[in-house]
């Protein structure tokens, strides 16, 4: 006879933008965008707007100053693009990357893991210091070897 756990035992529900530690591990160690996992087949629009922190950032006006960076390093998500899987892969790359900088340790100037890239002002042209948003910032002029050691 098997007996159900009450409602109160099971598992709280993970936020659609945590990260665990091996996914972090794996974005730590990349240098350029690698593509999506086998067997994901969702369209670039589909992984913006399941995407909760994504779809924010991009329908916000706080990546005017960073969006041409980063499409340099991620690739273009956009319908600019005529390459359909391309803009998927940017889609996923950018997604990942904004869900590994929301669940860095804290910084001052940002809350973790709360589904925001915290720390633009002025549109996008200013980031407070220590702030998620200072990291995706230098992220879209740098590269990926920015991550390498943020949040230690």
């Amino acid at each position: 006879m098997s007996i159900a756990p009450p409602d109160s035992l099971k598992p709280l529900p993970v936020p659609p933008h945590y990260m665990r530690a091996a996914e972090q591990r794996q974005v730590r160690e990349m240098t350029r965008p690698a593509g999506r996992p086998a067997g994901d087949h969702r369209t670039a629009e589909q992984i913006i707007e399941q995407s909760s922190l994504l779809r924010r950032f991009l329908y916000s006006s706080d990546h005017f100053n960073v969006v041409d960076d980063l499409k340099r390093v991620v690739g273009d998500w956009t319908e600019i693009n005529p390459d359909p899987h391309a803009r998927a892969h940017a889609a996923y790359h950018l997604d990942k990357v904004m869900r590994f900088i929301d669940n860095l340790n804290p910084m001052s100037a940002s809350d973790t893991r709360n589904g925001v890239i915290d720390g633009f002002s002025d549109y996008g042209y200013g980031t407070q210091d220590n702030s998620e948003a200072r990291l995706f910032s230098e992220f879209s002029n740098r590269g990926y070897t920015v991550l390498r050691w943020a949040g230690y």
